[in-house]
């Protein structure tokens, strides 16, 4: 299964974003970015295994803001 990072506006959504996704069955965490990725400014994303689109889906209908999805080596 791929591993994703889904880049949000602020640390606010990246933890109300990995909360959401729990309640959903996902298996998400908030991590620091890398360096690569760190361009948006809040430092954070919500990484996760599993179908990113769903997951996009989700996030969306629930109000998070996302600025990128890139997939994690």
């Amino acid at each position: 299964m791929k591993r994703y990072v889904i880049i949000t506006g602020t640390v606010t959504y990246a933890i109300r974003g990995r909360d959401i996704l729990r309640k959903e069955g996902f298996r998400a965490t908030v991590e620091r970015n890398t360096v690569g990725i760190a361009r948006y400014g809040c430092g954070y994303g919500i990484v996760l295994n599993g179908n990113i689109e769903k997951a996009v889906e989700i996030l969306n209908e629930s109000g998070i803001k996302i600025l990128e999805v890139s997939p994690v080596n």
